[in-house]
């Protein structure tokens, strides 16, 4: 909390996590800001969360060379989400000034699914900045009229390996004071390198201490986050139960076993062998 309760933000430290993504993805430097950035923003937003089965998930379709991403986090800050267009098809990365030339025109969609709602609740607007950070905020203060902020920062060495990476959400509470809200602002866009700081040891309470002084910063809590899916073998076998007969002998007749099924979430491959897609 900053500014006597008036603010609510959240800072995280998710340097681990992003790698473990890469790894399990196999991205590129370039895919893994890409979708290292978006792994960040909805695990801001999964601060939240308060119900053993409440998750949130942030969906982007659009024309560039990115084409999409889906990305989700539950309550327990377990993240899981990939990109449409792996590796992104581009003539020069040494070529790209910004990131927002890689989505052009699209929709970001945000679904919160929360346990005690009937349904889940949906909202979507169009991209204008061709950046996760502007575009939130921008969702929020259109779909909820509320001032929100965020900070993403992926920190990469000369050799492109990621040493850093976090980021921060703020979002300003009913009553709020404009001039505090305005301060935050500035406060919150100062930070140049929040992936850099991490990587030089700096905790996530030091840098929140050090660079919101000005708003009397308070922690309140502090919880794990991951990169990590709940899929299994079972419930990829459940998926192959639902083709229709055609598929299943098709499977059968030209298939190469053992058969190999991959996760989209999280690019975790299972496999089958024929007596086993037989007996399903």
């Amino acid at each position: 909390m900053l500014a006597d309760k008036t603010i609510k933000g959240a800072i995280v430290h998710s340097t681990r996590m992003v790698n473990e993504m890469r790894e399990n993805h196999q991205l590129g430097p370039l895919e893994t800001l890409i979708l290292g950035q978006a792994y960040i923003a909805v695990n801001l937003m999964g601060a939240s969360l308060k119900d053993k089965n409440d998750k949130v998930s942030m969906n982007i379709q659009c024309s560039g060379p990115i084409k999409g991403l889906g990305v989700e986090t539950n309550v327990y800050g377990e993240v899981r989400g990939y990109l449409k267009a792996s590796p992104v098809e581009i003539d020069d990365v040494k070529q790209i000034e910004y990131l927002s030339t890689l989505y052009g025109a699209g929709f970001l969609t945000i679904t919160k699914y929360l346990e005690n709602a009937t349904t889940p609740y949906s909202g979507q607007i169009a991209l204008e900045h061709g950046s996760v950070a502007k575009d939130l905020a921008n969702y929020f203060l259109i779909s909820e009229q509320i001032p929100t902020g965020f900070k993403l920062s992926i920190f990469f060495d000369e050799k492109e390996i990621v040493k850093g990476a976090g980021g921060i959400f703020l979002q300003a509470l009913p009553g709020a004071n404009p001039d505090q809200v305005t301060k935050a602002e500035k406060l919150i866009q100062r930070i140049e390198s929040l992936g850099e700081l991490l990587s030089e040891g700096l905790s996530p309470e030091e840098i929140i201490y050090d660079k919101f002084e000005p708003l009397f910063p308070r922690f309140l809590n502090n919880s794990r986050v991951e990169f990590y899916c709940r899929c299994s073998k079972e419930k990829m076998a459940g998926y192959l139960k639902t083709f229709s007969a055609e598929d299943k002998n098709d499977i059968m007749k030209n298939g190469t076993f053992p058969l190999e099924i991959r996760c989209h979430h999280c690019n975790s491959a299972y496999h089958f062998t024929r007596t086993e897609i037989q007996n399903l």
